[in-house]
């Protein structure tokens, strides 16, 4: 049974991108894949474990995770899923809660040997130019797309901070990131991060010219 019908098999698979040629990579190659995890409390929740074990279960198949800790996208503050405006955490609060996210992975998955990496986008994101990312990467983003986002539309009714908007950027630059600097061309995440994970993969192929997979 290949990794893609266990996955299937065991219900963590409710939508994707290019059926096909992510069946037909899981077979062939040895893909390099992402999950993201916002570091807003000092330890990973049930959702969180979901994720982990899809994680794991691509690790044992041959496929290499990448676990990214949001240090950078959590001082924005993610509005999928969330009626109100995230709290707003220091660098100190976020940093502490990377140190406790850490040490949770690992008993789940194995960093050694190169097997997986566990990356914090703070190391790109903090450093941005504003005016240049805008110019390099805000230009591949339409409004009227991002405004048709579900996690957008549910939090227009109530408010949503020009802050919070930006997250889609920020996310689909990550998997920008990660693609030119660690040859990831897939991205896994819950039902809530769909929009992001879609824009992601538009941007790669914008960028790059290549084809990415949700």
């Amino acid at each position: 049974m290949s990794v893609f019908d266990e996955l299937q098999r065991r219900g963590y698979i409710k939508q994707l991108t290019h059926e096909d040629e992510i069946k037909k990579a899981l077979e062939e190659e040895k893909v390099t894949f992402y999950i993201g995890f916002d570091p807003t409390a000092d330890s990973l929740h049930v959702g969180h474990f979901i994720a982990m074990m899809f994680m794991a279960h691509m690790q044992r198949a041959g496929h290499k995770p990448i676990a990214l800790v949001g240090g950078g996208t959590a001082m924005i503050g993610d509005p999928s899923g969330k009626t109100d405006m995230r709290s707003m955490l220091s660098r100190e609060d976020i940093e502490k809660n990377i140190v406790g996210i850490k040490k949770q992975m690992e008993k789940f998955i194995d960093f050694s040997d190169d097997k997986a990496l566990l990356l914090n986008n703070a190391d790109w994101l903090m450093n941005l130019n504003y005016v240049e990312f805008l110019r390099d990467i805000g230009v591949h983003f339409s409004v009227n797309n991002m405004l048709r986002a579900e996690s957008i539309k549910q939090r227009l009714e109530k408010g949503l901070s020009f802050l919070e908007f930006n997250y889609m950027l920020m996310q689909g630059y990550d998997f920008l990131y990660l693609n030119q600097n660690h040859g990831c061309t897939m991205q896994l995440g819950g039902d809530d991060q769909w929009s992001n994970m879609l824009a992601g993969i538009d941007l790669v192929r914008r960028k790059e010219r290549k084809t990415a997979f949700a």
